[in-house]
C-alpha cells in the first residue's frame, strides 16, 4: 500500500510546535496541543504525568486487541533561549531553511513522526500490530520523561521502532554515554601573591587544562569539557574553594570502570597543588551508559531498508556522540532501537535550524518503516 504524506501540512505543523515554547521540564503547553491533534487520528491518546515536568504524550494506533509493535518516540522539550539570534526563534522560513528553538533537536523529528502517523490512520484498523507515539518530556534535562514510561511498563512487548534525534539523515546504531563529575579543587587562602597561598581558581583551570587532554590519549574516544567553574570570590583574599562541573561523554564499557578511569587520570595532573573531592553530580535519573544496536537486529535492518528504498542510497552508519532517550529505553525498558533524524545545524545555540526537504524525507522513512512493519 502506497500511503502519501502531505508536505504542507507537515511544514505548517512544524511550524505551529516550534511557535510553542517548551523549554525543559515547561513542557505542559505543547503537551495540550499534541493532544488535541492525536486525538483527531489515533485510537487513544492518554498524558502520563511526570514528576518535575510536563508529562508524556502517549498515542495508539491499530485495533486494541493487537500487540504493541512499534515505537516512535521524540522529545518534545528544548533548551533554554539563548542571546543573539537574528532570526525568528518561534519559527520562520527562507527557503528550504526553517529556523526555531528546537528546529533541528527535535521538533521537525516530532512533526515527521505526526505527519507520518496522519497518513497510517486512515488504515489504522488494518495494521497487524499497534503503533506506540511517545513525545516525551525533559531530554534536555535529566530524561525523567523517558525514564518514566520505560518504567511504566507501557511498552512491553515492543522490539521495533526509532527515537527521533538530529542524526544529519546517519542512521544511528547506538549512542555514547555519560557522566558529569562535580570536582571540589581545596587550596589555601592568602592574601597578597599566590606564593603565600593556593590559589584554588588557578588549580582548578590547570586540572581542566589536564582533563580536556584526556580524550586525546591512545585508545581513549569521547569527549571531555567543562561546564561550570564557580568559586568563592572575596576583596582581596585568594579563594581556597573552586567548584569544577566536568562533562564525559564516553562509548563503551561500564559506567563505573569510566568513572575509575577519569578519575585515575586527573589525579595525575602535573604540577598541582591542590586537593580534590571527586563524585558524581547528583541527578534524579540514573545516568545513560553508552549501547549499541546489533546489525541483524531486526528494528535496525528495517529502519535500514526503508531508508534505502526511500532516499534511493544505502545510508550512513554511525554511533551517536552525545546520549538521548533511546539510552534508557535501552537500559531501563530493554529495548534497543535506532536514531535518526533530519539535516541542519545551531544545534543548542542561535539561530537553530533545519533543512524541511530532509524533514520531509524523514517523514517518508518512518511511514515507510511502519507500513512495511504492519501493512
Amino acid at each position: 500500500m502506497d500511503l502519501k504524506i502531505n508536505s504542507e501540512r507537515l511544514k505548517d505543523l512544524l511550524l505551529e510546535i516550534l511557535s510553542i515554547k517548551s523549554f525543559f521540564s515547561r513542557e505542559v503547553e505543547l503537551a495540550d496541543f499534541l493532544i488535541s491533534e492525536l486525538a483527531k487520528i489515533a485510537n487513544k491518546v492518554e498524558r502520563q504525568p511526570v514528576e518535575g515536568c510536563g508529562g508524556n504524550v502517549i498515542a495508539y494506533f491499530g485495533p486494541e486487541e493487537k500487540p504493541l509493535r512499534y515505537l516512535l518516540m521524540c522529545h518534545m522539550d528544548t533548551v533554554e533561549l539563548f542571546e543573539g539570534w537574528s532570526r525568528n526563534p518561534w519559527g520562520e522560513i527562507d527557503g528550504d531553511i526553517v529556523y526555531g528553538i528546537g528546529a533541528l533537536d527535535s521538533k521537525s523529528s516530532l512533526a515527521a513522526m505526526i505527519e507520518a502517523l496522519r497518513a497510517v490512520s486512515d488504515v489504522k484498523d488494518e495494521l497487524k500490530g499497534r503503533i506506540v507515539f511517545a513525545a516525551v518530556c525533559d531530554e534536555e534535562g535529566y530524561s525523567r520523561g523517558t525514564y518514566q514510561l520505560a518504567k511504566s511498563g507501557k511498552l512491553k512487548g515492543i522490539e521495533l521502532g526509532v527515537v527521533g534525534e538530529p542524526t544529519q539523515m546517519k542512521l544511528m546504531r547506538g549512542a555514547y554515554g555519560r557522566l558529569v563529575f562535580d570536582i571540589t579543587v581545596k587550596g589555601r587562602a592568602a592574601v597578597g601573591t599566590e606564593r603565600r597561598g593556593v590559589n584554588a581558581v588557578v588549580e582548578a583551570c590547570k586540572l581542566i587544562l589536564w582533563a580536556i587532554k584526556y580524550s586525546s590519549k591512545p585508545k581513549v574516544e569521547g569527549s571531555v569539557a567543562p561546564l561550570a567553574i564557580r568559586s568563592q570570590e572575596f576583596i582581596v583574599t585568594h579563594p581556597e574553594r573552586c567548584l569544577i562541573r566536568m562533562d564525559r561523554h564516553y562509548p563503551s564499557g561500564s559506567d563505573e570502570d569510566e568513572k575509575r578511569r577519569f578519575v585515575f587520570y586527573l589525579r595525575k595532573a602535573p604540577d598541582f597543588r591542590a586537593d580534590t573531592e571527586i563524585r558524581l553530580m547528583q541527578r534524579p535519573t540514573p545516568y545513560a551508559s553508552p549501547y549499541q544496536v546489533p546489525e541483524d537486529s531486526p528494528a535496525f535492518l528495517l529502519l535500514k531498508q526503508a531508508y534505502i528504498e526511500v532516499i534511493g542510497k544505502e545510508p550512513e552508519v554511525e554511533l551517536y556522540h552525545t546520549i538521548s532517550d533511546a539510552n534508557y529505553l535501552h537500559q531501563v525498558g530493554k529495548i534497543t532501537l535506532p536514531l535518526l533524524g533530519p539535516m541542519g545545524g545551531n544545534q543548542h545555540s542561535r539561530d537553530e535550524y533545519v533543512h524541511f526537504d530532509s524533514v520531509q524525507n524523514l517523514c517518508k522513512v518512518y511511514l515507510k518503516a511502519v507500513t512495511s512493519a504492519l501493512l
